[in-house]
C-alpha cells in the first residue's frame, strides 16, 4: 500500500478544505426536523448580519432541486463510528418545467443544522453574524419533461459539502443538465439526514486509509449513486424513505450520457471513476490530485484538468505523470490569480464574510486568490459548460483552441 504523506502535504495536495479550518472541532447538536423535501427559509438574522449572495445561473431553464437518501445494504461503512451500511445524501439540480409556485420555495444553500456546524467548525463565525442566501433553485419543482437530459456527477473535496457545488450545479442545470452532487458521509464536513441526524467528518477514520484507498472508497460511492440514478431513470424511487419525487424527474435523466466533475479530492475521485466505470464518458478535475490505479493506467476518455495558479509542485508532478497516459481528448488549464478554494462556492461566499472569519491574516487570500469572484465564477461556468456540451452533446466549441478574449484569466497550458 502507498506510504502516507505528511499531513501538511495531504492538506495541500489532496484538497482538504481544512485549509481554513478553525481550532474548534466540536460538533453541534443536530437540529431535529421532519423528513420532508420542503425547503426551509433562511435563518433569521439581526441587522448586524452580513448578507451573503450567490450569482444567478445563466442558462434558459429554471432550476429545480431535490435530495435523495441512499443506503447501500451490501457495503459496510468503513468511516462510521458504529457498524452500519454505507449511507449517502445526494442532491440533484435539474431543468424545471416552470419557475415554480409558492409551494416550491427557493431552497436554502445549506440546511440549518449543517450550516450551524459549518459556521462553528470551519468558519469560526458566531451564530447570527452571517445571513446565508437562498439559492436560485425551486425545491421539488416539476422537472422538464421535454427530453432526457445528460447527467453530470459531482464529488466535493475532503471536508467539503455537496452545497459547495451549487454555483456550478445550478448553472449546468439551467443549461439543460441534471447535476448530482454527493456528500461522502464522514469525509464531508457535515451531512443532515431526513431523520434529523447530523453526521460530521470522522477525520481519524478517513486518515487511517491511504490516499488511494480514500479515492477508491469515494469512487464506490459515486458508482453506487449512478446505479440508483439508473433505477430512477427507469421509474423507481431509490430514496430510502421513498419520499415523493418531483414530478417527471426520472424521465428527465439520460443514464446513457454521463459526465463527472470533482474538486480537490473530488477531482481525484472523478479521474478514478472515469478509469473504473465506462458509463462515465468524460471528466473534469478541478485542482485535484491523482491517486490510485488511474495515476498509472491513465484514462481513455476525455479529461479536463483545471488548476489554480498557486505554486504546488507535487500537484503539477502528478499531472505531468498522468498526461502521457491520457488516451483521448485532453486539456490542461490554469485560472490566473486563483487559489484552491476558488473552485467552490466559497469563492462567492467568503469574501463578504471576511470581517467575522476566525482565520489567520492572509489565509483567505491564499485560499481564494486575488481574482475577482465574479470573473472566477464566470470563467469556470463557461469552461465546464463548453466541456460537457462538447463531449456529452457533441456541440462544437472554440474555447479549448487557445487563449480566449472573453476569458483572459484562463491560460491553456497544453
Amino acid at each position: 500500500m502507498p506510504r502516507r504523506r505528511s499531513r501538511p502535504a495531504a492538506a495541500l495536495l489532496a484538497g482538504l478544505l481544512t485549509t481554513g479550518a478553525l481550532v474548534t472541532t466540536a460538533a453541534l447538536p443536530p437540529t431535529a426536523h421532519a423528513a420532508t423535501r420542503t425547503a426551509s427559509t433562511t435563518t433569521p438574522t439581526t441587522t448586524a448580519a452580513i448578507p451573503l449572495t450567490l450569482p444567478a445561473p445563466t442558462g434558459p431553464y429554471p432550476v429545480g432541486t431535490t435530495t435523495l437518501h441512499l443506503v447501500d445494504p451490501q457495503r459496510p461503512d468503513l468511516w462510521a463510528p458504529t457498524p452500519r451500511p454505507r449511507e449517502l445524501m445526494a442532491q440533484l439540480w435539474y431543468p424545471a418545467a416552470t419557475c415554480g409556485s409558492p409551494t416550491h420555495r427557493l431552497a436554502p444553500w445549506l440546511d440549518p443544522a449543517a450550516r450551524a456546524h459549518l459556521e462553528s467548525d470551519y468558519l469560526g463565525a458566531a451564530p447570527g453574524q452571517l445571513a446565508w442566501p437562498l439559492t436560485h433553485s425551486r425545491q421539488d419543482a416539476p422537472a422538464d419533461r421535454g427530453t432526457r437530459h445528460p447527467v453530470v456527477l459531482y464529488s466535493p473535496g475532503s471536508r467539503g459539502d455537496r452545497a459547495f457545488a451549487t454555483l456550478a450545479a445550478e448553472d449546468l442545470a439551467s443549461r439543460g443538465y441534471v447535476v448530482v452532487a454527493v456528500d461522502h458521509t464522514f469525509d464531508a464536513g457535515e451531512v443532515t439526514f431526513p431523520d434529523g441526524r447530523l453526521e460530521v467528518r470522522n477525520k481519524p477514520a478517513v486518515f487511517a486509509m491511504t490516499d488511494a484507498g480514500i479515492v477508491d472508497y469515494r469512487t464506490a460511492d459515486i458508482r453506487f449513486v449512478l446505479d440508483r440514478l439508473t433505477d430512477l431513470a427507469a421509474g423507481a424511487d431509490p430514496d430510502a424513505e421513498h419520499r415523493p419525487l418531483p414530478p417527471g424527474l426520472g424521465a428527465a435523466i439520460d443514464p446513457a450520457s454521463v459526465g463527472m466533475v470533482g474538486h480537490s479530492m473530488g477531482g481525484a475521485t472523478a479521474v478514478q471513476t472515469l478509469h473504473d466505470d465506462p458509463r462515465v464518458l468524460a471528466g473534469v478535475s478541478l485542482d485535484g490530485p491523482v491517486f490510485g490505479t488511474a495515476a498509472t493506467d491513465g484514462v481513455d476518455r476525455p479529461l479536463l484538468l483545471f488548476r489554480a495558479s498557486d505554486d504546488r509542485p507535487v500537484r503539477d508532478a502528478m499531472w505531468d505523470a498522468l498526461w502521457p497516459h491520457l488516451g483521448s481528448w485532453r486539456r490542461q488549464l490554469t485560472l490566473g490569480d486563483s487559489g484552491h478554494g476558488t473552485f467552490s462556492d466559497l469563492e462567492a461566499l467568503l469574501p463578504a464574510a471576511r470581517p467575522v472569519l476566525a482565520w489567520p491574516a492572509g489565509q483567505l487570500d491564499a485560499f481564494l486568490g486575488t481574482l475577482a469572484p465574479a470573473r472566477a465564477v464566470d470563467a469556470q461556468r463557461a469552461y465546464l459548460a463548453a466541456f460537457f456540451d462538447l463531449h456529452l452533446r457533441h456541440r462544437p466549441t472554440t474555447l479549448f483552441n487557445g487563449p480566449s478574449a472573453a476569458y483572459p484569466e484562463v491560460r491553456q497550458d497544453r
